[in-house]
């Protein structure tokens, strides 16, 4: 994003009267009258947005005091603002004459500057001049980037203009596309390699005197480090007069962990080379000259009339089709290798006799330059295009698009005669874009938020604010000056510039987002974040893209999830849905968000990812027969095994050609040369395990590592061979000391992503944790609402005993079996409530989170035993204390209780018999003996009970059985002496067992 920066040093400084007079009356400094008038307007419109003008500019106090203020410096002002003038216009004259390669930075800045504040005041004398100066200084900023780049690119390869042409032949090949400019230097390697070669120190001088200066300024170090090591690599190489101490400097700076990685310095063998333009960090050369107004786009393919154009500059006396002729005569012999010229220039009919073949292309080129001409007279009507345009009547609403396209054509067009003055002002235009780009959106940042409105008092807030923002910042670059000292009209300005920014990226939108790239995720999701505070219309659109991109990191952290157990779950898409099924149920019940889009559509995303995976097996295969890595082990086992072994272990299973191919694949020849190395690696890991907290220094290390190999000395787990020199000629004290440098230097490359995972995972642990909390809680809360408690279920390391098992944990134990937990009812009912289905849920959820926190906590304290190597105490320090204190559910040990209940009712009851004739019984008392209940309890902690009653009637009778009765009539069923009666129909009571059985692995 373009940030205004301090492009000219005076622009800190108060500006003079004089110039400040020319800026606001520009034209009509001349006129008395008009000049009041103009002043007064001005003065009285500024009062309405600030009661203290001098508080945006101190000389504006003295202009806006009074009416007789006014009057005197329209007075002034017509022979000041004149000789202001009539001096620059001097100079104007002598920096014009200067061609655009040629020019001083200096050049540039004082004269832009003063075209800026007296151009509108003095158009007649000034104008032309100022766009023709603009238009090189633009010009210039464009070849420097070029030539920067080729400096880069060419590094170690300018010792004389041959090496340079040899390599030069095959960079043009690539970087034809980047540039305009870049396509010109190519064309002419014999002058561009000649200009190099003699420029090539002009960097070694400012590089050296800024290194000298930090290293004797350790306060700068930091500040300067980064800055100066990437000059160290890109241009160090060339010097060779003014050569800077670069390796004591990368020394200095390395002490205070700062190193500098170069673009595609980290090679990934699973992705295509990258290309020229990365490798020299093209695009931050391209950010930089954004920031000084300067936007570069890559230009469409040209073809053979545009080169020509280029090559044939046609003027009042040589025609387009006369040096188009001497042109493929001279110089075609260069361009047999070109790639847009070599079927042109290999034709030897044309190259013998060209004059056909230029009149062809004179009419491709007649017609070429009418149609660039109306397209650029379109954006400037109504304006006169023929004629140079002031810089403050320059429209600027051309898009980003619009400029590259219109400034290629003319690029290489307008040497013909009726585009030089349309291609001067759209080039004008451009550049002021750029450069009011810049001090826009220094404003806007300042003021998001408050950019668009639709009441009455929206406009006026804004100006207001406006003013308050410009006090602080006017003094940053000259266009935020010109744009603070009109803040009504500016205030306008910036809004209506947010306005256009944010059709030019719905436009963007529109293209990329529903298929974005990683790439353009980055860039376009940045831009809605900005824009979207005060754009309503790219709203929709934004939220459209976010969700694509969010897909997109969802899908690729799926991906890495079922890489990381290398069991080949992405060898083929049905493998791919099967396992991915079975985790994004396990997600959706976590409540992770991070797979949600992944997970909503696996089909097609299981479709994508095995291509890719299949993609980076190609690549990674390709990779490695192309640099021989297979016959590179005998030479350089370690380091070739180090480098390629972890993406065999990552992709072979998913590869049926890095596992095979045919005998053996690639990956299966790796691991059979590298099996020494892979074994000694493991147990390398071993001893990074053990002297976790010691690994920070050698010296601390070889201590701590000495004292295990005197333990080891008698063990036979390997590990005893890592003390032990192998060698003649290398004591056990070197080995070791070798063993603890490699050690060291591993736990390094784990640090520098150790504590930002370690930061991120620390603010997932609080939130999960709340969560958990309050989840707990609920859950808790809704068993006893229930009257139901958690028992553990029978099972192989729990089983359920008569008697109570004292031992029984209250929380889960630790170890590889899986324990089973039941919910349990306190009282037996038919029915499950509601009341119980939500403390099943509650619980569900409870345990499933309690395990995700564990298993979070499992891995980040096992990396936090690298806390004191890493420098992440903090981190660590938080993690332990809500690891250390997460609980899970009370979980009741499995008790039986039995008890027998007997209850005895003894009725006796007297009959007096009447009829003599009936009996000889002589006993007449019966004895009937009840047992009515007998009741077993079986609980877990007296929860749950499983009731059976029973009724007995005992008779006893000292007679012969005849017409007795019970005296019990009503009763059902025949009584017979001495036995039971077991009721028949009696329903037991059905003991409901409500029952939730959870599994996991501890």
């Amino acid at each position: 994003v373009a940030r205004a920066v301090k492009r000219r040093a005076a622009a800190q400084n108060s500006v003079e009267e004089e110039y400040l007079l020319a800026l606001i009356l520009e034209n009509e400094y001349e006129n008395n009258d008009k000049c009041k008038k103009r002043l007064k307007e001005y003065c009285e419109v500024l009062k309405n947005v600030t009661k203290e003008p001098k508080k945006l500019e101190e000389k504006l106090d003295g202009i806006c005091k009074d009416d007789k203020t006014i009057e005197a410096k329209c007075k002034e002002s017509e022979t000041k603002v004149k000789a202001k003038c009539t001096s620059f216009q001097t100079e104007l004259d002598k920096a014009v004459k200067k061609g655009a390669s040629t020019l001083e930075d200096n050049d540039c800045k004082k004269n832009e500057r003063q075209c800026l504040f007296l151009e509108g005041a003095c158009p007649t004398e000034l104008k032309d001049k100022c766009n023709e100066l603009r238009n090189k200084c633009y010009q210039k900023k464009r070849d420097d980037v070029a030539e920067k780049a080729l400096l880069r690119v060419l590094r170690g390869n300018l010792k004389d203009k041959n090496t340079c042409k040899n390599k030069l032949k095959g960079v043009c090949q690539e970087f034809n596309k980047e540039s305009d400019e870049l396509i010109k230097l190519c064309l002419d390697e014999e002058k561009t390699c000649g200009d190099l070669v003699s420029k090539k120190e002009y960097k070694c001088k400012p590089l050296k005197e800024g290194i000298d200066l930090v290293l004797g300024k350790e306060d700068l170090l930091k500040e300067k480090c980064l800055l100066f090591l990437e000059e160290c690599y890109f241009y160090g190489s060339n010097c060779e007069t003014d050569q800077p101490k670069c390796k004591e400097f990368a020394s200095k700076c390395q002490k205070e962990n700062l190193v500098y990685a170069a673009p595609g310095s980290h090679f990934d063998p699973t992705k295509l080379k990258i290309r020229l333009a990365e490798e020299i960090d093209l695009e931050k050369l391209y950010v930089e000259a954004v920031k000084k107004g300067i936007h570069i786009g890559r230009p469409s393919i040209k073809d053979e009339v545009a080169l020509l154009a280029l090559l044939s500059k046609s003027d009042a006396q040589n025609t387009f089709k006369d040096q188009c002729e001497d042109v493929i005569k001279k110089k075609c012999g260069n361009f047999k290798e070109h790639i847009i010229l070599k079927d042109l220039c290999s034709n030897k009919t044309i190259t013998d006799n060209p004059k056909e073949k230029c009149e062809e292309l004179n009419k491709e080129l007649t017609t070429r330059i009418l149609t660039v001409s109306k397209r650029i007279e379109k954006y400037f009507a109504p304006a006169n295009v023929k004629e140079i345009i002031g810089w403050h009547m320059l429209h600027t609403f051309l898009g980003e698009r619009e400029c590259t396209k219109l400034l290629s054509d003319c690029f290489y067009l307008k040497s013909q005669a009726p585009l030089e003055k349309p291609c001067n002002n759209l080039k004008a235009a451009c550049y002021k874009k750029g450069l009011e780009a810049v001090a826009n959106e220094a404003l806007q940042d300042k003021l998001r938020g408050k950019l668009q409105g639709s009441n009455r008092t929206w406009l006026e807030t804004l100006q207001k604010n406006l003013v308050k923002v410009c006090e602080k910042t006017k003094g940053e670059s000259d266009e935020l000056f010109v744009l603070c000292m009109n803040p009504i009209k500016t205030a306008l300005t910036v809004s209506t510039d947010l306005r256009m920014r944010a059709v030019a990226l719905q436009e963007h939108l529109n293209e990329k987002r529903d298929f974005p790239t990683e790439k353009d995720c980055k860039e376009l999701e940045k831009k809605c974040e900005v824009l979207g505070k005060d754009s309503r219309e790219i709203k929709w659109s934004c939220y459209t893209l976010k969700q694509h991109c969010n897909r997109l990191k969802s899908i690729e952290h799926l991906e890495e999830e079922l890489l990381k157990e290398n069991k080949g779950y992405l060898k083929d898409e049905n493998s791919c849905k099967e396992e991915a099924k079975k985790r994004c149920e396990k997600w959706f019940r976590r409540e992770n968000n991070k797979f949600f889009s992944a997970c909503s559509d696996l089909e097609l995303v299981c479709k994508k990812i095995t291509r890719n995976v299949e993609s980076k097996c190609n690549i990674l295969k390709g990779h490695m027969e192309t640099m021989n890595v297979i016959s590179e082990i005998a030479k350089k086992e370690e380091k070739i095994c180090e480098f390629w072994a972890p993406y065999c272990k990552k992709y072979e299973q998913n590869c049926e050609k890095l596992k095979n191919g045919g005998k053996d694949g690639q990956c299966k020849k790796l691991n059979k040369k590298c099996k020494s190395f892979l074994e000694k690696e493991a147990l390398e890991n071993k001893v990074v395990e053990e002297l976790k907290g010691s690994l920070s220094n050698v010296g601390e290390c070889n201590n701590t590592l000495n004292i295990y190999c005197t333990q080891l000395k008698k063990a036979e787990n390997g590990l005893e061979t890592l003390c032990k020199s192998k060698e003649n000629t290398k004591s056990d004290i070197k080995v070791r000391e070798e063993l603890c440098e490699k050690l060291i230097k591993r736990i390094k490359e784990k640090c520098s992503k150790l504590k930002d995972e370690l930061e991120e995972v620390k603010e997932v642990l609080e939130k999960k944790e709340e969560k958990y909390k309050k989840i707990k809680e609920e859950a808790e809360k809704a068993m006893e609402d229930a009257n139901l408690i958690l028992s553990r279920a029978k099972g192989p390391d729990n089983n359920n005993n008569k008697s109570v098992n004292k031992d029984s944990s209250d929380t889960p134990k630790e170890g590889k079996g899986t324990t089973g937990f039941k919910l349990v009812r306190r009282n037996a009912k038919v029915h499950v409530t509601e009341k119980e289905l939500a403390a099943f849920d509650l619980v569900a959820r409870a345990f499933d989170l309690y395990l995700e926190l564990k298993e979070i906590c499992n891995h980040s304290l096992k990396n936090c035993g690298f806390k004191k190597e890493c420098d992440c105490e903090d981190p660590c320090k938080k993690i332990q204390g809500i690891c250390s204190t997460l609980e899970p559910l009370k979980v009741r040990p499995h008790e039986i209780v039995t008890k027998n209940i007997t209850t005895t009712t003894t009725t006796t009851t007297t009959t007096t018999i009447k009829d003599a004739k009936a009996t000889d019984c002589h006993s007449l008392q019966t004895t009937d003996t009840w047992v009515t209940k007998t009741s077993t309890h079986t609980s877990t902690s007296t929860t749950t009970s499983t009731v059976t009653s029973r009724i007995t009637l005992t008779s006893t009778r000292r007679c012969k059985p005849t017409k007795c009765t019970t005296g019990e009539e009503d009763e059902a069923g025949d009584v017979k002496p001495s036995e039971g009666l077991r009721m028949s129909g009696w329903s037991v009571m059905r003991g409901v067992l409500l029952a939730m059985t959870i599994s996991f692995m501890i």
